[in-house]
């Protein structure tokens, strides 16, 4: 991976932080709106999560993902960046991490419902930020740990890169609590669509800053 600077506060994760980085995001985004388009009964979607989760952030890691946590132990927040030349972990990457056994997990329905969802997600992504940019893919923090400032270190260290290199950031989220938080740090919302029908998804960028 290459050197992105000093990091203030924070760490890259590592491969034997996998597991507690993929429970951060199931507890982060198991009310989420777009994990309930995955599977709307709570306690099903409480069950499958660690499976999408953990075969991603494995993937991530092993990929060369820009995976941050706070510099402290435990582990209870991540932010995720990727890019400016890809934004995700490769095929080959995710195969490797058990990527196939998440259809199992989910189920056929549950599998087109997260199928149809992320790929209009990437198919709006490409849309709207063609160029050269740096994607936030997942950021979450513990519930009992929000409001706690774990999570600003972890996004100032992806705004720290891009404006680094003179990139504008990228990400969607589901809520406009979110959308709120993240205005407040420089981004702005360029495109609302929605996804399964009548869920509103907001697309955000953040220009470089300096």
């Amino acid at each position: 991976m290459a050197d992105n600077g000093p990091m203030q506060g924070v760490r890259r994760a590592t491969p034997g932080d996998a597991e507690a980085v993929a429970g951060v995001l199931v507890a982060a985004f198991l009310d989420d709106p777009g994990a309930v388009i995955f599977e709307p009964d709570r306690v099903r979607r409480a069950s499958i999560l660690p499976a999408f989760f953990g075969a991603w952030v494995r993937a991530a890691i092993a990929d060369g993902g820009d995976l941050v946590v706070p510099g402290e132990a435990p582990v209870r927040g991540v932010a995720s960046w990727f890019g400016p030349d890809r934004h995700g972990p490769s095929d080959e990457a995710l195969t490797a991490a058990g990527w196939d056994a998440v259809p199992a997990t989910f189920g056929p329905a549950a599998t087109a419902r997260m199928e149809a969802m992320t790929g209009e997600l990437e198919r709006q992504h490409a849309r709207l930020a063609p160029m050269p940019h740096l994607r936030l893919e997942f950021f979450g923090v513990l519930p009992e740990a929000q409001g706690m400032g774990l999570g600003s270190p972890l996004i100032d260290h992806g705004h720290r890169r891009a404006d680094a290199a003179g990139l504008p950031c990228y990400l969607e989220t589901f809520t406009e609590r979110n959308v709120a938080y993240y205005r407040r740090r420089g981004w702005a919302v360029v495109e609302t669509y929605l996804v399964a029908g009548d869920v509103p998804v907001y697309a955000l960028l953040r220009p470089p800053s300096g």
